[in-house]
């Protein structure tokens, strides 16, 4: 295979894994953003490594949310209060 259809391949894999993730239960878009980026690096390390079965690279990935969601939530951008942000906030001038 040559470069752009590797591309190619890894990228229908990841669309395929985030699409059944989004199945599965209604997200948030910063969730599904998250998500995209760890099966994006889970599959192409795999895809690199010599796995080219889409359907492993596909359950691999899945395999690889549900992991890092046991471990610990991937959380939304909207569940994090203001106060952890660390931003601080300007006080009024008098």
């Amino acid at each position: 295979m040559n470069e752009p259809d590797n591309e190619m391949f890894a990228s229908a894999a990841i669309e395929r894994a985030l699409g059944i993730y989004q199945q599965l239960r209604e997200r948030d878009r910063s969730v599904i953003l998250q998500a995209r980026k760890i099966l994006t690096q889970h599959i192409y390390g795999m895809f690199d490594k010599g796995e080219h079965d889409e359907k492993r690279l596909v359950v691999s990935g899945l395999a690889r949310l549900t992991s890092i969601e046991r471990d610990h939530a991937i959380k939304s951008a909207h569940d994090v209060p203001a106060a952890s942000t660390g931003k601080r906030r300007r006080r009024a001038s008098a």
